[in-house]
């Protein structure tokens, strides 16, 4: 029987309208509401303090002690310009250190998205060397540390006139996986903005599969919403995944961070989360 991992993101807890808890308090979160795996937001971490090193160690130790497993993470995101050489190179040491922490608090996988190209004159080809110039480092770098990366499905230019006109598809997303010898990790509310029958996209993945975020949307704005909370087929999800035999890691990829800091309401937003991921999983056949 297939089966699947279960976990959300540590912001969901982590992060709050008035600033941060500490990430020894967010595992003792998870492990209240019963969450039993993290999927690590490194895109927030602050680089240059000093005791992050210290603090995640101390993180990923409490997550042992609480039998937590931390099996994947999301490297940081805000990708800046492409055009901008001084900026990438940046960003490309930023991702680097993401990696350095995974491989710190014994995350196998870490989930970056593609390189965007913004104008509609680029052809695919450009996209393809232009991800393959700026990625191959940052996956060599990672398969060193023990990490193994996985690239994200992007939402098409559905969403805005100059977002992604690539990398929103399988067919271009399993293409660069394969040049990289990465793995895939599809994103549920990203393919719902760029209108394609996801059973179709995630049979055509196959094996290339490691990782899940599910999360909901109106079709439109990439919102992440509670799943089933908005326009995303989940039977037609649930049958795209009928392809793959492997284990893979479900993460319930929404939002919190305009939750009030209280316990109790995000103990409910946490109950609420680990309700819906069941509901997929049984959806699914993956429990």
């Amino acid at each position: 029987m297939r089966k699947a991992m279960i976990c959300a993101p540590s912001r969901v807890y982590f992060e709050h309208p008035r600033g941060k808890f500490s990430h020894s308090a967010m595992v003792d979160y998870f492990d209240k509401i019963g969450i039993g795996a993290i999927d690590m937001s490194f895109e927030s971490l602050d680089y240059s303090d000093s005791s992050l090193r210290s603090v995640l160690y101390a993180a990923a130790r409490r997550a042992n002690e609480k039998n937590i497993s931390m099996p994947l993470c999301h490297l940081s995101f805000y990708m800046p310009n492409p055009k901008n050489s001084e900026l990438m190179a940046e960003f490309q040491k930023e991702l680097m250190r993401g990696i350095d922490m995974a491989a710190l608090m014994g995350i196998e996988r870490a989930v970056t998205h593609p390189i965007a190209l913004y104008s509609k004159e680029v052809s695919y080809g450009d996209w393809v060397r232009a991800n393959m110039a700026f990625l191959t480092p940052v996956v060599e770098y990672a398969r060193e540390k023990g990490v193994r990366i996985l690239i994200e499905n992007m939402p098409s230019e559905k969403e805005a006139p100059d977002n992604h006109l690539y990398g929103s598809c399988a067919l271009n997303i399993s293409a660069l996986a394969d040049k990289l010898s990465c793995g895939v990790c599809w994103d549920t509310g990203h393919a719902n903005i760029s209108g394609y029958k996801q059973s179709e996209q995630l049979k055509a993945i196959g094996e290339r599969l490691e990782a899940l975020h599910i999360h909901d949307n109106d079709g439109v704005k990439d919102s992440h919403m509670l799943p089933f909370d908005g326009e995303v087929d989940w039977d037609d999800v649930a049958e795209g995944l009928r392809c793959c035999d492997k284990q893979i890691t479900v993460s319930v990829e929404v939002t919190a961070w305009a939750l009030p800091g209280d316990e109790k309401t995000r103990e409910n937003f946490g109950q609420l989360i680990l309700s819906r991921a069941r509901r997929f999983m049984d959806l699914a056949d993956l429990i």
